[in-house]
């Protein structure tokens, strides 16, 4: 029996260690810049959004994916052939970003659903809202979002655990529209500020540092991964900043 016993414990710790987070409850959030970001699921599950090939970013060689998700067809955002491996890709847009996909998938844990949305204030264009939810959290990601939200819009949503939003201007919502958007989704989690002025992309009017200046519970990580434990999600609302580099 003791010797069952001991088969069993060491089973268990050598699949946890293979799996890296088997029941762990902890997801992992990588920026590559921009509005790329690599999401790994507690069960291993990759979700490579918006990759990127432009400037001074690009997703590193040798990145794996099961999902690539695209917001639009810009060049700053559907670089999928930057990815290896054989992913699953899901366009937001067609070619020319005049109509917005409607998605509704469930991919290993992942559901995956889009809503549609304007790239620009003026309605020139439409831009792919991804909603993504496992773990029991909802992560969305706005894309290259133009204007503040819609009724239907933050329905359509839902309750926002973590939120990728741009905050650059430009060719985007700034600062002021970016908080607005938070407010809406009552975001209860984390905020992650993404599409903003760095060393690598330089034109756009804000940084970082302008968007979160004057709020509280910032968290900056030097190194560019962020590691959430979904069974004790902050109870503040925590925004992180991350070093693409």
């Amino acid at each position: 029996m003791k010797k069952g016993i001991l088969i069993a414990v060491l089973t268990v710790t050598l699949l946890a260690g293979a799996g890296g987070r088997a029941n762990t409850g902890e997801i992992t959030i990588t920026w590559f810049g921009h509005a790329c970001f690599l999401v790994t699921t507690s069960s291993g599950t990759e979700i490579l959004i918006d990759p990127v090939v432009f400037k001074g970013y690009r997703v590193p060689d040798g990145v794996t994916a099961d999902v690539v998700t695209v917001s639009h067809e810009h060049p700053d955002h559907n670089s999928v052939d930057a990815v290896s491996g054989n992913p699953v890709v899901l366009r937001g847009c067609d070619k020319r970003n005049r109509s917005v996909t409607e998605i509704n998938r469930t991919i290993e844990d992942v559901k995956i659903y889009t809503v549609p949305s304007y790239h620009d204030p003026g309605g020139h264009g439409m831009n792919a809202v991804f909603v993504f939810e496992f773990d029991d959290i909802r992560l969305v990601h706005l894309g290259d979002i133009g204007t503040i939200l819609t009724d239907a819009q933050i329905d359509a949503i839902g309750k926002v655990d973590v939120l990728m939003i741009p905050v650059g201007g430009l060719h985007t919502i700034g600062i002021a529209k970016a908080d607005s958007i938070v407010d809406q989704l009552a975001v209860t989690s984390v905020v992650l500020p993404m599409h903003y002025k760095t060393e690598a992309f330089d034109s756009l009017p804000y940084t970082a540092d302008s968007y979160v200046e004057g709020k509280r519970n910032v968290k900056r990580i030097a190194a560019g991964v962020f590691t959430l434990d979904v069974s004790a999600m902050p109870v503040k609302r925590e925004y992180v900043v991350l070093d693409y580099r």
